[in-house]
């Protein structure tokens, strides 16, 4: 009867660790991407503060180029998201609305299935379905100086 029972307990086991893994896997996952969000959430937030600050001369000669030289540097820690500000102007845009007086910051990063390895794992495991995943931050800030 012991055998039995030692049986059934190796079978339950069997059946239960795929799924344990999956869940620790996926929860792993998900927190590198939430690091990257953060990451991409402060230099949003950090850089709608430099330009809701600039002066007007300054504003007038450069355009925010030299707040977007500042921030277009930096990388995501983990990668899991592809940001590339030098490459691709969508990806990291500083405007002034007229209207509102506000310096509005948005970043856009989509998901690196081709650099990170886990990434491609996660990309082939959900069918190719994981290039819809992006992230969309936009900051508003209300401007200390009219500028236009």
């Amino acid at each position: 009867m012991r055998n039995l029972q030692r049986g059934q307990a190796i079978v339950e086991f069997a059946i239960v660790l795929p799924l344990f893994l999956l869940l620790v896997f996926a929860i792993f996952f998900i927190g590198m991407m939430m690091v990257d969000y953060l990451t991409l959430s402060s230099l949003a937030r950090s850089s709608a503060r430099d330009a809701a600050v600039i002066r007007v001369e300054d504003y007038k000669k450069y355009k925010y180029q030299e707040i977007r030289s500042k921030y277009e540097n930096n990388k995501l820690p983990i990668d899991i998201f592809e940001w590339n500000p030098k490459t691709s102007k969508e990806d990291f845009k500083i405007t002034y609305e007229k209207n509102s007086q506000n310096v509005k910051v948005e970043m856009k990063a989509a998901l690196n299935t081709d650099g990170y390895a886990l990434a491609k794992v996660v990309d082939n495991l959900a069918g190719s379905k994981m290039k819809k995943i992006k992230i969309n931050v936009t900051y508003n800030m209300y401007s200390e100086n009219k500028l236009e």
